[in-house]
């Protein structure tokens, strides 16, 4: 990250032309669960917040509240692909774990570890040096498990649960993995505890009495607030097919009705929070939900041929309608107010919408998949300036009493929940109307200021009458987005632009927009020497000789190439959606491994590692090794049937033997020279390059 940021400006090939930098005049900051965040927006636990880096970028990009990639006991899974379809709307097949248990708790303490490193140094010197940059550091981590008692209950979820919240093991590991050129770090102040809060997913079909008792355990034995993850079947097949098919206009969809009799039903989800709220009281807790899940609809073979599941999954616009149309319906029946978590086609035009619901964290996945990526963070909370400076308003808890007019409504609403005083709103109501319609800003402040005086806790009271604003807001938003065009399926109709042109190992158009696409970080750019040389296929003479036939050639035009990290490539095929060429970026450029173990494990893939100063090759399915000499200038080439000697300058075969079946063209030995040269020795920073580099 030090390398990146101090040669390109950029942190994970995310440029800081398109970070989050905090305004001073904004406060942006929520409460989750006692913890402060600076901000109320995060990744959505999935795609991007299943790696170290992933989680870096979304945390550069201005999330504050970051769900951790759902953790279940079967670590083992057999993942079809691809696994995402980003289009317009957004389609995933039901997957979760792809890392083992504990690689994914590892992969979050470096998280908490890398952005620790970010904040100490203020992103290494980028950020600028001023109060607001300091306040708007404050991060929150939410655990999210899955997806049945019995594996939750197992020693090897309950270990990750435990490890989070007292990871010191595992930092103290991570410290001695740090190499003498960051001594630094070292030593530097760490989290006693990673998370205290978690998100509870339960499969399509979890029985309620089952997602009861999880919660039940969640909270009684691993002490834990807790929020359950409701699914957007709990409107019902008649509501979800009106809104879907018949409002919005999806009709290439297709639900199935007997998903949604095996689902969890609305009666039941309302009974689980009731039960779980007097047990959270009981043990100092909190219980809160999550709205929602992806939509279930009949699998399409256009959209997953590989899937033998009958079901696929929908997310974006679509479902942004249908899951606050539950979460307000949700809200305004279960009779008290409770934390509400949101996740469901948001984006930067409907984000402060969301916020002014009351709802915190409001969490985002299927945008982040769009062209540009973790990039798009940064507009969700320019988006909330504008609102919270439209209506007057300076704080995000201000901009949620403020942004429909209804302060003082939510204020007498909240005061008569908590209060035993009842004449307080009639002493005091004037005076909150006034400053609610007069000086919004002021209001939460007066809140806090009569607290007190009624053995109130100050926060706890304009939490609570932020929530009922909240719901009070949703009275007014959510009706309205079923007519709202944004949200129709005419308006998300149009696909990502293709050309006529088939995406090549080298030379594609270098639209770069595959590496933002791609949540893992796995695709980056490098700078190669152009060339055009012919080579030869080389070949026995049957007498111990080579004979030298005309070969294929080898040419690279631009200097500006791609390439694809393997171990941090999921091959979910997002980076072919938004390839403007006919090909899968993932597939086509070379492949590199950050380990031996690695290249050994993936032997039916092409591709290439370092291994000191030799570089393994795997290409048409044959094993290499590259040796190079630049002292002497030679090199040697070894592998299956071949043994061949090189000049360096000029590159060049000198002599060596080939077997009867190990003919090779030179154009492969270009290949490995271009990969040595280009990424792992270039001077600019790269994932494979790091590994090899000091500062001595």
């Amino acid at each position: 990250m030090r390398r990146e940021a101090q040669a390109s400006q950029a942190i994970f090939d995310l440029p800081a032309r398109k970070w989050f930098i905090p305004d001073g005049d904004l406060d942006f900051s929520a409460i989750h669960f006692s913890r402060r965040a600076a901000t109320p927006v995060g990744p959505a636990a999935g795609p991007h917040t299943q790696l170290a880096q992933n989680i870096v970028l979304a945390w550069l990009a201005g999330s504050r509240i970051i769900e951790l990639k759902t953790v279940q006991v079967n670590d083992r899974l057999e993942i079809p692909r691809p696994c995402i379809h980003v289009p317009n709307i957004g389609y995933n097949v039901e997957w979760s774990q792809e890392l083992r248990v504990e690689e994914s708790t590892k992969e979050y303490a470096k998280a908490v570890f890398l952005i620790e490193i970010l904040k100490a140094t203020r992103a290494f010197g980028m950020f600028p040096d001023a109060p607001a940059t300091h306040a708007a550091l404050d991060t929150v981590y939410d655990i999210s498990v899955g997806y049945d008692l019995e594996g939750i209950r197992s020693d090897k979820v309950n270990g990750f649960l435990q490890a989070l919240k007292r990871p010191r093991a595992l930092f103290d590991e991570l410290r001695g993995e740090l190499t003498r050129e960051f001594p630094e770090y070292r030593d530097l102040p760490l989290p006693e505890s990673i998370s205290d809060c978690v998100t509870l997913s339960t499969f399509h079909g979890c029985p309620a009495d089952q997602i009861e008792a999880i919660g039940r355990h969640l909270l009684e034995e691993c002490g834990l607030h807790t929020f359950i993850k409701l699914n957007p079947t709990l409107l019902g097949y008649e509501r979800v097919q009106e809104l879907l098919i018949e409002r919005l206009g999806y009709r290439r969809l297709e639900l199935r009705q007997d998903a949604f009799d095996h689902d969890l039903q609305y009666d039941d989800g309302l009974a689980i929070l009731r039960n779980l709220r007097d047990v959270a009281e009981r043990h100092g807790s909190t219980i809160g939900a999550k709205f929602t899940n992806t939509m279930v609809v009949a699998n399409k073979a256009d959209v997953f041929p590989t899937q033998a599941d009958p079901y696929m999954y929908v997310s974006g616009p679509p479902l942004h309608v249908i899951a606050m149309t539950l979460m307000q319906r949700f809200r305004e029946d279960l009779g008290f107010e409770f934390p509400v978590s949101f996740s469901a086609g948001v984006d930067a035009k409907n984000f402060p919408a969301a916020v002014a619901c009351g709802m915190v964290p409001v969490t985002t996945c299927t945008d982040l998949l769009r062209q540009g990526g973790y990039g798009r963070l940064p507009a969700y909370l320019r988006a909330l300036g504008k609102e919270m400076q439209r209506v007057g308003v300076t704080s995000r808890e201000a901009y949620v009493l403020a942004a429909r007019g209804r302060g003082a409504e939510a204020a007498k609403e909240a005061l008569k929940l908590v209060s035993v005083d009842a004449g307080l709103w009639h002493r005091e109501g004037s005076g909150l109307t006034k400053t609610a319609v007069e000086h919004p800003g002021d209001l939460p402040r007066a809140l806090r200021g009569l607290a007190p005086a009624q053995g109130l806790d100050p926060d706890d009271l304009v939490l609570l009458t932020t929530r009922v604003a909240g719901r009070l807001n949703g009275s007014d938003i959510v009706p309205l987005l079923p007519s709202d065009p944004r949200y129709h399926a005419h308006t998300n109709a149009k696909a990502p632009r293709t050309i006529d042109s088939t995406l090549d190992l080298y030379d594609c158009i270098n639209c770069d927009l595959c590496i933002a696409a791609c949540p893992n970080d796995a695709i980056f750019a490098y700078e190669a020497a152009p060339v055009a040389t012919g080579t030869v296929r080389l070949e026995t003479d049957g007498a111990g000789g080579i004979r030298r036939l005309a070969g294929r050639g080898f040419t690279i035009n631009e200097a500006h190439q791609l390439a694809v990290i393997e171990g941090a490539c999921n091959e979910c095929s997002n980076c072919e959606v938004y390839c403007p060429e006919v090909g899968a970026p993932f597939v086509v450029k070379e492949r590199l491994f950050l380990t031996h173990d690695d290249f050994d494990r993936a032997w039916h893939l092409d591709g290439f590692v370092r291994e000191g100063d030799i570089l393994l090759a795997r290409l048409d399915g044959r094993n290499l090794r590259l040796r190079q000499d630049h002292d002497a200038n030679r090199g040697t080439v070894t592998g299956e049937g071949i043994d061949l000697e090189l000049s360096l300058d000029p590159f060049e075969v000198t002599g060596g033997t080939v077997s009867d079946d190990g003919g090779i063209d030179t154009a492969l030995l270009w290949r490995m020279k271009t990969v040595w040269d280009s990424i792992f020795c270039a001077t600019a920073p790269n994932m494979l390059n790091s590994m090899h580099h000091t500062d001595e």
